[in-house]
Order: C-alpha cells, then structure tokens, then sequence
C-alpha cells in the first residue's frame, strides 16, 4: 500500500513538473485500452440530442409528445412505471429511442427502441474494475445496446474520484493547469478509466452555470479544462463524448441565494452546447426534462409536467442545432483552441488546454476571448469549427472576430438556425454574449 501510494505521488509530481499541459494518457501506470469499436440502434454520424428523466405518469402520453417536439431523440433514466412494448414502439416509430434503466424487466426486453442501459452515474476508480465485468457481460448479452457509464466532473474531490495520493501543498483549486490539484486529480481518474474501461463511449455531466447572493452570474473556472481533458481521451482511445449539460437549477437568479442557477434562458443553452460541441461532444443530454435532482420548477417541465422557460429555452437551441447536426457528424474533432485566454473578462478558463496542431486552425483576428473547436472532414478536405463568445455572461460584452481559411473556396456559416454561404475563405463575425456559431470550409 505504501509503494502504491509513493508510485502514485511520483506519477503526479511528474504530470506536475511536465510543464504546459500534462495529457491525460500516462497519468497513471495503467495502459490506456484503444476502445473496441461497436455499432449501436443510434446514428453515430451526426449529433445526438436527449435528456435526463422523463417519468412515467399518468401525463406521459402529452410529456413524451412535448420531448419529440422540442427535439430530443432520446430520454435517459426513464422513472415512474415501466415502459411498456407499446411505449417502445412509439419511440420506434418516431425515429427515437431510449437508454432504460438497469432493471431484470428491461434487461430481458428485447427491442429495437432500447438503445442503452443506464448502468451508473459517477463511479469511484475503485469501482472501475468490477464496472469492465458489468460493461462486458451487457455487450455479450447484446451487443448493439450502449452500457451507459457518466463519469464525476472535474469539481469531485479525490475521495469521490477515488484517486488516494497525497499531492504537494502549494498545489490547490489554482486557474493554472499544472498546478491545479483538481486537474492532476481528474486526469489520474480519467487515465484509469480508459484503462480499465473498454467501451467506445465517454459521458460525463458539468454543470456549470452559477448565481451569486447579489444576482452577479459565475461560471466554473475549471469547465472547458475539464471538457479538455476528457476530448483528449477520446481522441486517443477511440471514444465518442457525451456531455450532459445544466437544463435546470437550485435558484433563479432573482431569488438573493448563491446557487446553481435556473438555466432558463436561450444564451445559457446556447453557450453550454456550443461549447461541448467546440470540443467534439457527439451527444448533448440536458439534465432535466421531467423529474430529476434539480429544483422541479427549473426543469424543463415542473412537477405537474407543464412546460417552463427552461423547456422552451431547449426547444429552440435544438432547433438550431437540427440545421447542421447531420453535417456536423461528417467530421472529426482535433481539439480546441481558446484566443486571448489571458482577457481579465474571459470566462470558465483553466490555463491549459490540449495543443491543437496549427494546420487545423484557422488565421484569427480578434482581441476578444473566443473559443475555437477545430475539426477535419472524416472523407474528404473540407474543415469545420466551432467559435464561441467565452466574455463572463456578467458583461454581456459581444466578441469580434475575423477568421480566414486559407484557400477554401466557400465557407458556411449555421447560426441561430439559419445558414449563410460565403463564396470565399474569410468571415467577418461579431457573436452576441454566449453566442456560438458552427462554420465549414470546402477546399
């Protein structure tokens, strides 16, 4: 136990001393497994919308209309009474589907509709182990059924990660990423995940949009670190990310508590799936459509299953997302880069994310904090990016930026649900406060 321990310290001193930003493969001694490759009832080639709990109630025949129509494919954690074969057919038969609970009745269903099951939300490490024995055994009983695992975001402790070394004490929740115990933390838990874990799938849930006592809105510092870090796992081992994003809260931002804050608004939506979309998120799952662990009367519909301004507020984004979700799948994610991280006003920056190789990014011009995803087309030369306005929401200050493809010769722009073609290789854009956009190239 004791050699374990200092081998573990040692492994972190070296991350530490590693300077920059230390990867996430080679934070532990385990030997990160490259991911089998499998072929699920979901389309992996485009973007995936859903969310987290739709209760069966005596409401669920309007509830479940409300989820298709505000452009969701697929309920997580479904609660209240089972579903029934005919429940499942009418997910079918819409184009949809459901990740069910771990359950002897859904694990003995047979059905199209099933395309996973929920099998455990924020595992320790310790845990990692016997979770590869229930990953595998639900892969031989069905191969084409997703065994869901959601990872603990980057604000857990290392009690809860799991992680048991002791790490210098200067090191502390610090903006700098090689000094940041949660970040030496998290990768450490990541590294033992992909290699323990053989599933081609990582999801993980961040919440995190804040209210102060005083109204001023906050934003986790580590967030687009801790999409960092998992992205760059991803990458390496062959696995798609799924981001489950805050679609509900613990108090409106009028109510004089410090809180997470009701995310009922379009930028807040908008902000959180662009960026989870900067850094390759194949999946977003807002958390929560009907019942769940936020206040009822933040989720998208409250305890009476009527609709709220969260609801509408998701219902829109994915109206958005629906005009390139498709094109959007056609290419693959390298990474993000954030220009003028340093900006006093710049918001949920950790100083550190993955190097991004310079021919995938663009030429910038800004002087404004905007997050760059950059992305290659799978069959074909074309380039795609995803920029965000990353100003505090406090300022609501807009960002401005001229970006240049060299040699494209047309570039489409999708914002706000509508698209714009530019017969040449630069754009002109001034994003509104939380706005984010998806651009193509085509050479």
């Amino acid at each position: 136990m004791i050699f374990t321990k200092i081998t573990a310290f040692l492994m972190a001193l070296l991350v530490l001393l590693s300077g920059g930003v230390a990867p996430v493969v080679g934070s532990t001694k385990v030997k990160p497994i490259v991911a089998t490759e499998r072929e699920y009832r979901f389309d992996r080639d485009r973007l995936l919308l859903g969310a987290y709990c739709l209760k069966v109630d005596e409401h669920f025949e309007q509830t479940r209309a409300w989820f298709k129509e505000a452009g969701l494919q697929f309920p997580v954690a479904v609660q209240g009474q089972d579903l029934t074969k005919d429940d499942l057919d009418w997910f079918l038969d819409n184009g949809m589907g459901v990740i069910v609970p771990r359950s002897e009745y859904y694990l003995n269903l047979k059905h199209d509709a099933i395309w996973g099951v929920d099998l455990r939300d924020e595992p320790s490490a310790a845990d990692f182990p016997a979770l590869q024995e229930q990953v595998q055994s639900l892969y031989a009983q069905d191969p084409h059924r997703f065994p869901m695992v959601n990872l603990l975001p980057m604000y857990a402790g290392p009690d809860q990660l799991g992680e048991d070394v002791e790490l210098p004490s200067f090191m502390g929740d610090s903006p700098f990423d090689s000094f940041s115990d949660r970040s030496v933390y998290y990768r450490m838990h990541v590294s033992d995940y992909i290699g323990t874990i053989d599933s081609d799938i990582i999801s993980v849930d961040i919440y995190p949009l804040t209210v102060s006592e005083n109204g001023e809105l906050g934003t986790y510092m580590h967030w687009m670190r801790n999409l960092d870090i998992l992205a760059d796992a991803c990458r390496k081992t062959g696995r798609d990310l799924w981001v489950i994003t805050q679609a509900a809260g613990t108090g409106d931002v009028d109510e004089g508590q410090s809180a997470y804050r009701f995310c009922k608004t379009v930028e807040d939506q908008r902000w959180q799936d662009y960026t989870a979309l900067a850094f390759g998120a194949k999946a977003i799952i807002y958390g929560c459509y009907y019942g769940g662990w936020w206040r009822h009367d933040s989720h998208m519909l409250d305890k009476d299953g009527k609709r709220t301004d969260t609801y509408y507020a998701v219902k829109q984004v994915n109206e958005e997302l629906s005009a390139f979700d498709e094109t959007y799948g056609k290419y693959e994610n390298h990474g993000a880069v954030m220009y003028n991280r340093l900006h006093p006003n710049a918001s949920g920056v950790s100083l550190g994310t993955t190097k991004v190789p310079g021919c995938y990014k663009p030429v910038m011009l800004t002087a404004d904090p905007v997050l760059c995803g950059c992305f290659t087309e799978k069959e074909g030369c074309g380039r795609a990016y995803v920029f965000n306005n990353m100003y505090d929401p406090q300022t609501g200050k807009t960002a401005s930026f001229t970006a240049t493809f060299p040699l494209a010769k047309r570039v489409t722009v999708y914002r706000k649900g509508e698209t714009t073609v530019i017969n040449g290789c630069t754009v002109n854009l001034t994003l509104d406060n939380r706005e984010g956009v998806f651009v193509t190239a085509e050479y």
